[in-house]
């Protein structure tokens, strides 16, 4: 679904089968947040809004019985938007957020809403290291973890990009090693 230049619901798909096309299938990788990132950011604290709403209404409806229920209803409804729109952001986040690696670069999408969206390349010479840095029980749990990208001349963010609650980070180094084709071992690991 199109409904803003911004905001295409399958330009992921759009974009893997394009660079697909240029590059060939071994070549381009597409990856984006785990299923943990829609679970611990989405879907519980959607639980948690929905249940709360509930029990309020129930507790509400006994208490005041007719009278001012309905007014009470408004202001719960209210309130409630004021919780949604976060996790509607988080939703968008997951669904919309993707990272594109290519020869020779990565391109990362991050959607804000539906009127925003930042496009990032790095190239492969700019890349010095890539990091993976898993902690705390459910990173390890689901095998999770933040990939660290660290880049030369980006002074804005101090050369470093995270790409957060990436599934399996070190199969996706790996395979980010491979096809853009640079050798980080020789890089760590310098001749004296």
């Amino acid at each position: 679904m199109r409904i803003f230049s911004n905001f295409d619901t399958k330009l992921r798909q759009k974009t893997f089968e394009e660079y697909q096309g240029k590059y060939g299938p071994e070549n381009v990788l597409c990856f984006w947040r785990s299923m943990l990132y829609q679970i611990y950011k989405v879907i519980i604290p959607l639980t948690f809004v929905l249940l709360i709403t509930v029990f309020g209404l129930i507790f509400f409806y006994r208490r005041l019985g007719g009278g001012y229920f309905g007014y009470i209803v408004i202001a719960i409804l209210i309130i409630d938007l004021v919780f949604f729109f976060p996790v509607i952001g988080k939703f968008i986040d997951y669904k919309m957020d993707f990272i594109i690696v290519i020869p020779n670069c990565m391109i990362m999408y991050d959607q804000w809403g539906i009127f925003k969206r930042n496009v990032v390349t790095i190239s492969a010479q700019s890349i010095k290291t890539i990091t993976i840095k898993k902690s705390g029980l459910f990173y390890s749990m689901f095998d999770n973890g933040d990939l660290i990208i660290l880049t030369e001349g980006d002074i804005a963010q101090n050369g470093e990009v995270t790409l957060r609650r990436i599934p399996r980070p070190e199969k996706r180094r790996n395979q980010i090693v491979k096809v853009i084709g640079i050798d980080l071992q020789a890089d760590q690991n310098p001749k004296i």
